[in-house]
């Protein structure tokens, strides 16, 4: 009997066709579940996970499955709720609620495994309902993390995707740890293939890392906590071994693997999926996002390290100095991929982005180590014109025409407003640059000057029904126009070294942006900060003064309250730059250099 698919579709342009995994593919399919991994025998490198998927028809789908292997590297481009046709992924499902955001605990005990099976043999319910999202098997033998949730329902993850999005950035990362043994003899071991050697003695209380090639930069916070805490390595180590101990000589059967979190401690999660239970608990079919695990700051240097002294600091994770080339996709050009057999020596090379990752909550600080040159290249590889098809596995032989695909996703900070940005930011390079920024403090006319993480703001005043004042600058003036409440601007002082270094940013408005392509999306109005250095300091009072009544008239234009500023002052806009670590880093650094004041590099 058909399923009723209860949810709508969205387009979505994907330039990725996947040659020989996918035989038969002439009807639309759904990516319904992940149903274990195998070795592969055709390339050896690159293990399989078996993708069940469903036939959809106008709005119903198959009650039977069809099965394929695909990559695990490939699993960012396979999301459960992809529909595939040819070949080619070109809509997904929107569930109940797109982008759930939940906050759990990852410390041992306060979340545990279950599977349909596990249930069943023990007598107890199931993990969710059948009827809220139906698999092919009432015992399902796929593992999955539940998660306690205030409401007196829970989390729930499938493991395998908790492992695809959680476990580093690059689908290299995922691809070593379930492929090599932690054997430290062992020539293949994850070690000798993530770590590269340090260029300098090892420090009591500092993390380093020095990542090698085929890794992204977002990967370093895993492999720093898995080199330096048990725990994370502990957790590391299992996904191989546990693939090793359910090997099946004839490769019928999959390993249906446990993947725990790989910190402890609180954490946030962001998750598309379905209600049920009455909407108490969630399966979570899609991880988002997640937050990063606290702790000391991490040093991150490079086997092809592009970070020089003296140097702009231009370019992506590879070395300036006979870097990597990778080719870039055309508009409306397709790349084949495959698992099925190992890339070229020395072949071509293409980079392909999953979908972006957001970093939730704080992020961790990572500090990259600049050098007076940059470390050696990441080796030769072409430029991308002498490929048919590409894989992700381990180089193996020549002119077969294969060539290297690196897959990653980006990692993207969540966006709290561009005001609360500006305020993390300074957090965040006071932790990342402590011999440089001694402090950041916010100001009201009430507090003071305070350090608390939790800003307050300087209130404009309304004007006087006497003043004489146009109607636009008059409603200008107020955040919340039907509740009359004048908007707000935060003071911040940052001192570097001998300096006190003022910003000023004002509160905005939301509003609904129109793209190109006329879809609409959450926004807020656009203003440019305010960045001064005084003369005297006791001249902050009578200038803040000043510029909180002037603001008003010019409706947030602060260019044209710099000319009064009894000192050096400057205006910034809120660029964003590939490389930063938090929103608004490269603004308020750019800030500071606004007045002559250097902070670090350029992100």
């Amino acid at each position: 009997m058909s399923i009723p698919l209860k949810y709508k579709l969205k387009h979505i342009s994907r330039a990725i066709r996947f040659k020989g995994n996918l035989a038969g593919n002439n009807e639309d399919w759904v990516v319904w579940w992940y149903s274990g991994i195998y070795k592969n025998n055709s390339a050896e490198s690159q293990p399989n996970v078996l993708i069940a998927f469903r036939v959809l028809s106008s709005d119903t789908l198959s009650d039977s499955v069809i099965y394929r292997r695909v990559p695990l590297t490939s699993l960012g481009q396979f999301r459960i709720g992809t529909v595939w046709k040819n070949s080619m992924c070109h809509s997904e499902i929107i569930f109940d609620s797109p982008k759930k955001s939940f906050l759990v605990d990852f410390t041992k005990g306060a979340w545990k495994l279950i599977s349909f099976q596990e249930a069943a043999k023990n007598g107890d319910f199931p993990p969710y309902p059948m009827s809220a999202y139906q698999l092919l098997h009432d015992e399902d033998k796929n593992w999955l993390i539940e998660f306690p949730l205030q409401t007196g329902g829970k989390l729930l993850i499938p493991c395998i995707e908790f492992f695809s999005r959680c476990y580093g950035r690059s689908e290299e990362l995922k691809r070593v740890l379930a492929t090599y043994s932690w054997d430290g003899s062992d020539k293949d071991s994850v070690q000798k293939r993530l770590y590269a050697q340090l260029d300098e003695p090892e420090e009591p209380g500092k993390w380093k890392v020095k990542l090698k090639r085929r890794l992204t930069n977002g990967d370093v916070i895993l492999l720093a906590h898995a080199k330096y805490e048990r725990y994370t390595a502990n957790a590391a180590k299992k996904i191989y071994s546990q693939i090793e101990a359910q090997y099946d000589p004839k490769n019928k059967y999959p390993a249906f693997i446990k993947v725990a979190p790989w910190f402890q401690g609180s954490a946030q999660l962001s998750v598309n999926g379905i209600w049920f239970d009455d909407k108490r608990s969630f399966l979570a079919l899609q991880v988002i996002g997640c937050s990063d695990p606290s702790g000391v700051p991490i040093q991150r240097d490079r086997e092809n390290g592009n970070k020089v002294n003296g140097a702009d600091e231009q370019g992506g994770d590879a070395a300036l100095q006979g870097k990597q080339q990778y080719a870039l996709t055309k508009p409306h050009e397709i790349i084949d991929l495959t698992g099925d057999d190992e890339p070229d020596h020395g072949g071509a090379a293409i980079e392909i982005q999953d979908p972006d990752f957001v970093v939730l909550g704080v992020p961790r600080v990572v500090i990259d180590v600049r050098k007076d040159r940059a470390n050696g290249s990441a080796g030769a590889h072409g430029k991308g014109d002498n490929a048919t098809v590409f894989s992700s596995g381990e180089a193996h032989g020549s002119e077969k025409g294969v060539g290297y695909a690196s897959i990653k996703a980006r990692p993207v900070m969540e966006s709290n407003g561009m005001l609360r940005d500006m305020w993390n930011a300074l957090l965040h390079l006071k932790k990342k640059y402590p011999d440089a920024i001694s402090s950041v403090e916010w100001f009201t006319f009430d507090d003071g000057f305070m350090e608390s993480d939790e800003p307050r703001l300087v209130g404009l005043e309304a004007f006087d029904e006497t003043d004489e004042v146009d109607t636009d600058i008059r409603n200008w003036l107020f955040f919340d126009t039907k509740m009359q409440m004048p908007r707000g601007f935060l003071v911040a002082r940052v001192t570097i070294k001998d300096k006190l270094v003022y910003l000023a940013e004002l509160q905005r408005r939301p509003r609904i942006k129109t793209e190109e392509d006329g879809k609409k999306t959450p926004a807020e109005e656009s203003f440019k900060g305010l960045i001064f250095m005084l003369n005297k300091p006791e001249e902050f009072i009578e200038w803040l003064k000043f510029m909180r009544s002037q603001v008003r008239h010019v409706k947030g234009i602060v260019d044209r309250l710099v000319s009064g500023c009894p000192g050096i002052a400057g205006t910034f806009s809120h660029r964003a730059a590939k490389k930063e670590e938090v929103p608004c880093e490269a603004a308020a650094i750019n800030a500071f250099s606004k007045i002559g004041v250097i902070i670090g590099g350029c992100c």
